[in-house]
Parts: C-alpha cells; structure tokens; sequence
C-alpha cells in the first residue's frame, strides 16, 4: 500500500531564475547578477514544501521522456516526493519558465513554454485514491479534471483546487472539491472583487470553503458556514523572493487541515509560512 497521505495533481518543470538589478526597461541590455535552474510548476512546489514540513507526499505529472525530465524525478526522489504514477512521454520536451527576478523590490516576470500533453483520464484512473486522506489539484485541463472528479470512488478524504488563471469551464470544477484557493489574478482578470468571487462560487457549492489571495493585501476567506475571514499580510523586513509563495501557502493550509486544524487557524499559518518564504531565496527557509 502507497504509504503517501497527500495527493499533489498538477504541473512540473523547470524553472530558470535570473535575478536581475531591476526590471529591464523595453530594449535595454543588462548583465544578470546571478543564474539558477530549480524545480517548479504549483503542484510541484507545494509537494516540495509539504515534503520539508515533514508530511509524506505523491506528485502526478506529466512529464517528458528527455533529459530534463530525468533530472526532474531525480530531484523530487532525492527530497522524498514519490512519483510512482508520473509518466514520461517521448516526442514532447521538459515544460520549462524563465523567470526574471528583481533584486529592487522582489518581484518576478515569467516567460513560460510548453510542448507537453496533460494527463488523461486514463492515467488519473490509475491512481488508488483510497491510500490517500487529501487531493490537491491544479485548475488546468478542466473538462479531464471534471469527469475525473465525477468519477473518484473510494475516497473518504478532502479535495483542494487552486485556480489560478480563467481558464474556461473551471466552475464545473467547484461543485466537486471541498476547498478553493483564488488567485489575485483570477480576480483580476474577471473583474470580481474577493467577496463577490466567494459569493458565486459557493453559489454553486454551499459547503465550500474559499479563499483568495490578494498579495500585499493578503486574504479573504469563507468558510461553508458563511463566516468571513479577513487576514492582513504578514509584514517583512525585506522582500527578496515571492517565486513560489502562492505555492507554499497552499502547502502550509493542506498541511494544517490535514492535522485536522480548522479553516480559519490553517488559514493564519499559511499566510505565516509564505510571508516566510519571502524574505528568503528559493524554497528553502
């Protein structure tokens, strides 16, 4: 039996970090003051994080039949993430992101390229649900997602969905997990504030729980008793990195609402874990 107890379904790749002085102005020619190649992709950054705070994770990704994504299933073994049910295809390439980090004030700009199939219904069918007491799930290749979910027997445990961009369809999602995370992108390109964000979506499924993340301006949440969480950002000395802070606050509230803390508790350590994460380079803390 699978001795993993969280359930990560979502992308991996790889991610090259320039940091940069400041973000260039169009045209301009600038030096890099330094080069890195990590691991990334949500899914993956979240299984990384629950990793280091002590949990025993499974990643599900498509990944390439390349030498990138060798090194991709090298790296997850080496911190202890399984990837029994990862598949490598042959003929596509490792998905991969230039990232542009600014040393001025923290930010980063992304350059992303994919020549990689999602997963199939097929494959997710494969994974025994019944070894695992959460699944966290990356908004991405719906209409799979959505029969996917339709169909999950055996499952006597908790799902999570981020939704990060708009991507067509995503509500029919809504109705089949437990917890939404929203990012301030989605907001944004939809035009909806927080609040009505939350008040729609659990329009379609009363018993969700919902938050969303507004960076700076931290989080609003609700749970499916209708109560309504407002938490301030953490304040920091310095920003130095916010690649991957999203990512470490989904994993900081799956870890808590896996130990059986209530929403609104789990909600205040995340936004602890990523304010952490942000004052540091990478993942590490």
């Amino acid at each position: 039996m699978n001795s993993s107890i969280i359930l990560l379904i979502g992308n991996c790749i790889v991610d090259q970090i320039w940091q940069l002085e400041h973000f260039p102005a169009q045209d301009e020619e600038m030096r890099a003051l330094a080069k890195t190649r990590v691991m990334g992709g949500n899914a993956c950054n979240s299984a990384r994080v629950l990793a280091m705070l002590g949990d025993q994770v499974e990643l599900v990704s498509s990944l390439a039949q390349d030498a990138w994504g060798d090194w991709l299933l090298q790296q997850l073994s080496a911190q202890g993430i399984s990837t029994q049910y990862c598949r490598q295809l042959t003929g596509f390439s490792t998905p991969e992101s230039s990232i542009w980090l600014s040393r001025a004030n923290g930010s980063r700009t992304i350059v992303h390229h994919r020549n990689l199939p999602e997963l199939t219904l097929t494959e997710l069918r494969q994974i025994p649900v019944e070894n695992y007491q959460w699944i966290h799930l990356e908004g991405r290749n719906i209409e799979t997602l959505a029969t996917y979910l339709t169909e999950l027997g055996g499952f006597n445990g908790r799902i999570s969905l981020e939704i990060e961009k708009n991507r067509a369809g995503i509500e029919s999602l809504l109705a089949l997990v437990d917890v939404v995370i929203v990012s301030s992108a989605y907001l944004k390109s939809t035009g909806q504030t927080a609040e009505q964000c939350m008040t729609v979506f659990q329009r379609y499924n009363p018993a969700l729980d919902v938050v969303c993340t507004l960076g700076e301006q931290g989080l609003i949440a609700c749970d499916s008793a209708s109560r309504m969480t407002r938490i301030e950002a953490e304040p920091v000395d310095r920003v130095v990195d916010t690649i991957g802070a999203g990512d470490c606050f989904i994993a900081g509230l799956i870890q808590q609402m896996v130990g059986q803390h209530d929403f609104h508790s789990a909600l205040q350590v995340a936004n602890r874990l990523a304010a952490k994460k942000i004052q540091h380079e990478g993942l590490v803390f």
